[in-house]
């Protein structure tokens, strides 16, 4: 499956936080296709249904996405390190700099 912004912030915050309440995923139609192709899966948490959380195969992705890293800490690393880059080169180019 290529991941589209949907799969990304959706993978993203069931790594990074999951397992999420169904209120709390930031794409249902991103995590039904999470789920699809085996990235996620439904969990009971503290005995309620209505959670997702990402499988080994969508701990491997988000890995692969954020720079082929070895362990999520480190593809956090390179997710947020890109992020600052991208925010540093947007507040730049909005100040007028090029």
């Amino acid at each position: 499956m290529e991941l589209q912004g949907k799969h990304i912030d959706t993978l993203v915050a069931l790594v990074e936080r999951g397992p999420l309440d169904d209120g709390d995923v930031p794409s249902k139609s991103g995590r039904d296709d999470l789920i699809d192709s085996g990235l996620a899966v439904r969990v009971v948490v503290n005995g309620a249904d209505g959670h997702t959380a990402a499988t080994y195969a969508g701990r491997d992705a988000y890995a692969e996405h954020f720079g082929n890293a070895d362990t999520i800490k480190e593809a956090k690393a390179f997710r947020l390190a890109g992020r600052a880059i991208n925010s540093a080169s947007y507040t730049s180019k909005g100040a007028g700099h090029e």
